[in-house]
């Protein structure tokens, strides 16, 4: 399928998703306004700078060079043919959802859209949240959903750090409210579409993808547990398990999921089924298993500390790697940010070192610095935790063990 002619685009949100969302439609010969409220950031793209480590400068530069246009002026944003929303989707501290940057999107573009406009949801959420915020709001306008305005949902799936993983190039769910608004957006996204019969069936099929994945990393931590007792290695385990050519997946126990997806949105669904009366005990442990690593890690480093001839809480330590996956910027829910802060709440002295860390895109209030390629430092510290095996460390991991009194390797267990 063609995309149909080109229309004029405004995509909600200049993060992880929209800024990539912004390219492909760029590409494909859309005329695209980008949006955020985010000043700081609306400044930098306008300078010609990403401020994302997955999208190049060069790249911010192509758009700019297209025409396309980066705002937090809603006036400009007015009566064009198609809107995405691409807004995080967080959870606060009682693991609730927090829908208040859709509700800000949604109030954004409701005095704002045309007769014809498209709107996309791209933000993944719970069963039900499109009717509910999206169809809802603009019926309550008096819009006629499916004749005079088209509401569709068509979840992200990027991956970051996953050079392989084009996002242009990855099939997307797509669903409307009607077979018009059905229509209308497999006819925007044209080809690499795969259609549903409803939104809230492409609302849980993105929930249910990173709820899988929540599962099997829980269940790959639990395998951790086990060998550790036992004294075998967990990798020699996974690599043995994983040249069954059919019926396995290898998933990698570790230190605590991190980033905005896998840890977050499972608890989309728990929290919709809780309050419909329904349990859903294997995801509830799935991520108590996750939540419990971080205190297992910890205990092991302390239970480590005793070849050091100082107490635990005497020593200082080192973390090489602070983001919440390799090779990429972003330290969002990051586990590795939380285990030095859990250090540092005893008391001990830790430095944190990442040469891959974004200046922007990665805030924290944690100090960070650059290794820069100094590892004699290393020898100062009574431990050193590697801690993410970033590519630009890959082939001086030998060094850094050579150079460190006492070394744990995060990236292997």
């Amino acid at each position: 399928m063609e995309c149909e002619m080109k229309k004029e685009v405004v995509v909600i949100g200049l993060g992880y998703v929209g800024l990539p969302s912004i390219i492909n439609h760029v590409k494909n010969g859309h005329k695209v306004i980008g949006f955020d409220i985010d000043k700081r950031k609306v400044d930098i793209l306008n300078k010609g700078i990403s401020p994302l480590d997955t999208v190049l400068d060069e790249t911010v530069q192509m758009l700019k060079e297209k025409r396309t246009v980066f705002t937090y002026d809603g006036q400009l944003i007015k009566g064009k043919d198609v809107y995405i929303i691409d807004v995080p989707t967080p959870i606060d501290k009682n693991k609730i959802p927090d829908l208040s940057y859709i509700k800000s999107a949604v109030n954004l573009i409701k005095n704002k859209v045309k007769i014809g406009s498209l709107i996309i949801l791209e933000s993944t959420t719970y069963p039900g949240t499109t009717e509910e915020y999206l169809v809802a709001e603009f019926s309550k306008l008096g819009y006629h959903i499916g004749i005079d305005l088209f509401i569709a949902y068509s979840p992200e799936r990027i991956d970051p750090g996953n050079t392989q993983s084009l996002s242009a190039k990855i099939p997307r769910i797509v669903a409307g409210h009607t077979n018009k608004c059905l229509s209308k957006v497999e006819d925007f996204f044209g080809s690499h579409v795969s259609s549903v019969s409803n939104l809230k069936t492409a609302e849980l099929a993105k929930i249910y993808e990173n709820t899988f994945r929540l599962v099997n990393i829980a269940l790959a931590d639990e395998l951790q547990k086990i060998s550790d007792n036992l004294d075998i290695e967990v990798g020699e385990v996974l690599e043995a398990a994983a040249t069954k050519p059919f019926g396995f997946m290898k998933f990698t126990p570790n230190l605590g999921i991190g980033g905005h997806c896998i840890p977050v949105d499972p608890y989309y669904l728990t929290w919709l089924m809780a309050d419909r009366g329904v349990e859903t005990p294997l995801i509830d442990i799935a991520g108590k298993i996750n939540d419990s690593m971080l205190d297992y890690y910890l205990e092991k480093i302390k239970d480590l500390s005793a070849q050091s001839k100082k107490e635990f809480a005497e020593m200082s330590i080192a973390v090489i790697g602070v983001t919440y996956k390799k090779n990429i910027a972003d330290v969002r829910m990051s586990s590795v940010i939380s285990l030095i802060k859990k250090l540092k709440a005893k008391n001990i002295s830790v430095v944190a070192y990442d040469d891959v860390m974004h200046p922007y895109s990665a805030s924290t209030d944690e100090t960070v610095i650059g290794l820069e390629q100094d590892y004699q430092q290393l020898m100062q510290y009574d431990l050193v935790i590697y801690a993410v095996d970033h590519d630009v460390y890959e082939d001086k991991k030998k060094l850094i063990m050579d150079k460190s009194q006492l070394f744990y390797d995060l990236t292997t267990v």
